[in-house]
């Protein structure tokens, strides 16, 4: 009896120590079977099996250190802004992208208020806008009950708004200087890169014109609401750095953001873009009003030269076109983009008189009349950013999310007249510039209409929000 026992005993001991060599055996084969399945289902569902590991070890090291997360989003966004077009079908890379950032902004909002029950509420603007985008989620019962949306288009536009949320991990982890520049200047090259692309095709489509008509439609225009905000943050650079050097690293950044906004044939950025400049100089230093005319006259001589140096055959048709642009500003209703706008806006109000409180819903969409074609379209994208908001979400939602724009521009003014940095005087003079410009702008271009509007918007505010704690310590 005793000899069983003890072979039992001795055969169970065996058994423990070779268990986890069972399990790891056992485990491979069941996700080798996995991969073989999937495999034969769907490729891409086994490269999603096998980078799981990883994906595990990617969001531990980024909880663990939130600033990368952070920085690495500055970077991906390259892909972020130049994806979302419109188009019917979903990729793949949209598909990772929304992941990335939605999905690591819901994780750390979940990590702060219920691990770490950290405060990330400071101020009233912060409550409503918080309050606004959570309310703006029941809209989705708009998306069923009407047939002017569908829940895809709603889902859409609804994670854009939640984008204005990075405001809040940005606000909590970039609290130093080192931090904040790093993100900038990660920020700055994506948009270098995006810039040289935009340039680049547009070289490319205008080296073959012919006619004025040609070189219209070979602008670029993707993105240019960033270019319009790092070309302002590059002016008050220029004109504020400290250092002698930094103002010409940032005088050479402005003329290239600028040169990107000027092939985008959209006279609007152009005009917001000026005024929000030189509205932020007046209140800065009225002296350096007459620099930046200074430095206009040079850029305009050095554009007028370059463009003659690339296109010497074409130079005269794509100056032209520019003067046409801005002249025609003139023109009132007998400019046919001006006409486009007013039956745009007759339309817009049609739906706002339908649904004047709770909106049409996001995603919805609204039939317009084309002057240029002469055809009646169904579009979901309105040109106007303020009719956009309580069109699609109603009076209350855009009463909030105007209450919070209004609210960063104010405390942006204040700030940037009181700093006593430098950089504290160029973060908080080109939040107010630029909020300026996209108080002009969202007349003609709608700023929540567009990833990269969002993604301003959000940088603006935490531009602000930089400025008045770090003067604080001081």
């Amino acid at each position: 009896m005793n000899e069983r026992l003890n072979a039992l005993s001795s055969s169970s001991f065996s058994l423990s120590l070779l268990r986890p060599q069972t399990d790891a055996v056992l485990l491979s084969l069941l996700a080798a079977s996995a991969s073989a399945v999937a495999i034969l289902i769907d490729p891409l569902a086994a490269l999603a099996v096998a980078m799981l590991p990883v994906l595990a070890i990617v969001i531990i090291l980024f909880v663990r250190y939130p600033r990368i997360w952070l920085y690495t989003g500055a970077v991906v966004n390259y892909f972020w802004i130049s994806q979302g077009k419109g188009d019917t079908e979903i990729t793949l890379l949209e598909y990772a992208l929304v992941a990335f950032y939605i999905g690591g902004l819901w994780i750390w909002f979940f990590a702060m208020v219920f691990i770490k029950r950290k405060r990330i509420v400071r101020n009233i603007a912060d409550r409503i806008l918080l309050i606004a985008i959570g309310a703006a989620s029941i809209t989705i019962v708009l998306a069923f009950a009407n047939d002017e949306s569908s829940p895809l288009n709603w889902l859409r536009e609804y994670l854009l708004f939640s984008m204005m949320l990075y405001y809040f991990p940005w606000r909590e982890h970039l609290t130093e200087r080192k931090h904040i520049l790093t993100f900038f200047t990660l920020t700055a090259g994506v948009f270098i890169g995006i810039g040289v692309m935009n340039l680049w095709q547009y070289v490319k489509a205008a080296s073959n014109v012919l006619y004025a008509y040609q070189v219209w439609t070979s602008r670029r225009t993707l993105n240019t609401h960033i270019f319009l905000c790092a070309m302002i943050l590059g002016a008050m650079g220029a004109f504020f750095a400290s250092t002698r050097k930094a103002r010409l690293g940032l005088l050479t950044l402005t003329a290239f953001y600028t040169l990107v906004v000027v092939v985008s044939f959209s006279r609007g950025f152009w005009i917001s873009g000026t005024i929000g400049i030189l509205a932020t100089l007046w209140i800065l230093d009225k002296r350096k009003v007459f620099m930046f005319a200074l430095y206009g006259i040079i850029g305009a001589v050095l554009f007028v030269s370059v463009v003659q140096f690339i296109f010497p055959e074409r130079a005269a048709l794509i100056l032209k076109v520019i003067q046409a642009r801005l002249t025609s500003s003139t023109e009132g209703t007998q400019d046919l983009s001006v006409l486009a706008r007013i039956f745009e806006t007759k339309a817009i109000f049609n739906s706002i008189i339908t649904y004047p409180l709770g909106g049409a819903g996001l995603g919805a969409t609204i039939v317009i009349y084309d002057p240029l074609n002469h055809i009646h379209s169904r579009v979901s994208f309105i040109h106007n950013g303020y009719l956009f908001i309580w069109m699609k979400l109603g009076l209350a939602f855009f009463l909030a999310f105007y209450f919070v724009w209004a609210y960063m521009l104010y405390r942006a003014y204040r700030l940037a007249k009181q700093a006593i940095q430098p950089l504290h005087r160029i973060l908080a003079g080109s939040a107010f510039g630029s909020l300026v410009a996209f108080s002009l702008l969202n007349i003609t271009s709608a700023i929540p209409e567009v990833r990269d509007g969002f993604y301003c918007l959000s940088m603006l505010y935490v531009a602000v929000s930089f400025a008045d704690i770090s003067s604080k310590r001081t």
